[in-house]
């Protein structure tokens, strides 16, 4: 669980480092207030077979961030903090979820480089393939990172870029196993036209649970195609293969968006194998669609779809939920937006069950602060 000194120590590091000689010599600050209030009704926050009870939970999230240039540098920190309450402890526990986030990137004529470090706890239930069967109403998890990107232009048509990421996470609550990562990518792409790109990327991980087991690599090959169709519609395509373990596995992606004036949709499809706090790397099949519509100049539509299925485990697991939101500006700082959301989880040796969630944000948002 959070507590104050963790956060005033994260807020301290990022001051600190805006405070470094030079970086108060920004030639302009921009800085972003905001503020989510929100209440939820959840029919079965557990997702649990036996529909133990119904919880309604409370959201207080403030954040601040800002970005600035130094010549050919920008500077990007943010800090936020999500406050949840619970009218049942015994089925979703009260939280306090910091994240914090500081990214720099320096820009030349033909070399871009950048570093980011981050801090994020959420509840492992929030936490993608974690939240795998049943998650203990206790469970959170913690993640820092720190990453470093550099890319090269070394034509007009072709470009080389490198990436490495070192990340810690930690589980407070749940069978889960604490780890850490260590990774490192390098990708060539060449521009064929200006309408399509075409790349190949080698990866490698190295996974180190905390419990003294051994470690793990994984490497990964992809090629790529990304390509814009028209004004309005771009996709891309990638299929290779991941080995871990001396098992080799096809991994691929396909993805299309299509931006419209008052219409945008987003379709994502991919196989990939990634670390987990169940003790090593799993292979996850996922498909994700997006749709929003703008009904008016201050009003807005959408729908969210995602199917997800964790094959890494016995009798696989597979996690599907739908959406629906709808959000109207009231003026130029504040929004309401309500949304509902049904969630079914199957197999992974858990008896199907689903829930029924119904959330509605009021939003303050001052970007002249």
């Amino acid at each position: 669980m959070f507590n104050l000194q963790r956060l005033v120590g994260i807020s301290i590091w990022l001051v600190s480092l805006l405070l470094l000689p030079g970086l108060a010599c920004a030639d302009t600050w921009q800085k972003i207030v905001s503020m989510r209030i929100s209440t939820e009704f959840d029919s079965n926050p557990t997702l649990s077979p036996s529909y133990p009870g119904s919880v309604r939970r409370d959201f207080f999230e403030p954040s601040y961030s800002l970005a600035g240039k130094i010549g050919v540098s920008e500077l990007k920190a943010g800090l936020s903090l999500q406050m949840e309450r619970s009218s049942n402890q015994a089925l979703s526990q009260d939280l306090d979820g910091p994240n914090a986030y500081i990214d720099w990137l320096h820009q030349s004529e033909k070399d871009d480089f950048g570093i980011t470090s981050r801090y994020v706890e959420i509840a492992t239930r929030d936490s993608g393939i974690d939240a795998t069967g049943v998650v203990p109403v206790t469970s959170t998890r913690a993640s820092s990172d720190i990453s470093g990107r550099w890319k090269r232009e070394l034509s007009e048509r072709a470009s080389l870029s490198a990436d490495g990421k070192y990340e810690s996470v930690s589980y407070d609550g749940g069978n889960y196993t604490n780890y850490s990562t260590g990774a490192g990518s390098m990708r060539i792409s060449y521009a064929f036209s200006e309408l399509s790109r075409n790349f190949l990327e080698i990866s490698g991980t190295k996974y180190v649970p905390e419990n003294d087991a051994p470690f793990s690599r994984l490497g990964n090959v992809i090629l790529g195609l990304e390509w814009q169709i028209s004004d309005y519609l771009e996709g891309n395509l990638q299929a290779g293969m991941s080995k871990t373990g001396g098992l080799a596995r096809k991994i691929g992606a396909a993805g299309m968006q299509y931006t419209g004036q008052k219409t945008q949709l987003i379709f994502r499809a991919n196989r990939s194998v990634m670390p987990s706090g169940q003790g090593n790397f799993v292979m996850v099949d996922q498909v994700r669609g997006e749709g929003s519509h703008d009904l008016s100049d201050r009003s807005k539509s959408g729908i969210d779809l995602e199917w997800q299925k964790n094959r890494s485990i016995a009798n696989n697991n597979i996690r599907t939920a739908a959406s629906v939101w709808l959000q109207r500006n009231l003026n130029l700082s504040w929004a309401v937006r309500a949304n509902y959301l049904h969630t079914i989880i199957q197999g992974g040796m858990v008896t199907g069950a689903s829930s029924n969630s119904f959330r509605i944000s009021f939003i303050y948002t001052d970007s002249n602060f």
